[in-house]
């Protein structure tokens, strides 16, 4: 469960392009529709010149602390970045998609166990 979260991550971060090397830090909530369960979530990413995103998630699922590393692919596309990628969380397959603009990420997810649902991240700063 605590995987949703991570495809949901990934999907996603907020906020104007980033530098190549720049690390940027978003909070906020994620919700696995499946359960109708939310939480915490904090993403800590850092983008390479070609696109390619590294993150870290962190947050909470029913008290419980949890942490993914994810790296995914991202897309300029007007004024706003489209994200994309696959994780394997604890065994199972997620696929995400996301968008950053402005100083939001958001990202929506699915696994192929069932779990699906988004998360809505704000810039820190």
């Amino acid at each position: 469960m605590r995987g949703i979260i991570l495809a949901a991550i990934l999907a996603t971060m907020g906020g104007s392009y980033l530098q190549a090397g720049e690390t940027r830090t978003w909070e906020g909530k994620w919700n696995n529709r499946k359960y109708n369960t939310t939480g915490p979530l904090k993403c800590v990413a850092t983008s390479d010149d070609s696109g390619k995103w590294k993150a870290t998630f962190t947050g909470l699922f029913k008290g419980d602390p949890f942490k993914y590393e994810a790296t995914f692919q991202s897309k300029p596309m007007g004024n706003k970045l489209n994200l994309s990628g696959d994780a394997v969380i604890r065994g199972h397959q997620y696929q995400w998609i996301g968008s950053m603009k402005g100083n939001m990420l958001n990202g929506k997810y699915k696994s192929n166990i069932g779990y699906f649902g988004e998360f809505v991240l704000k810039e820190k700063k």
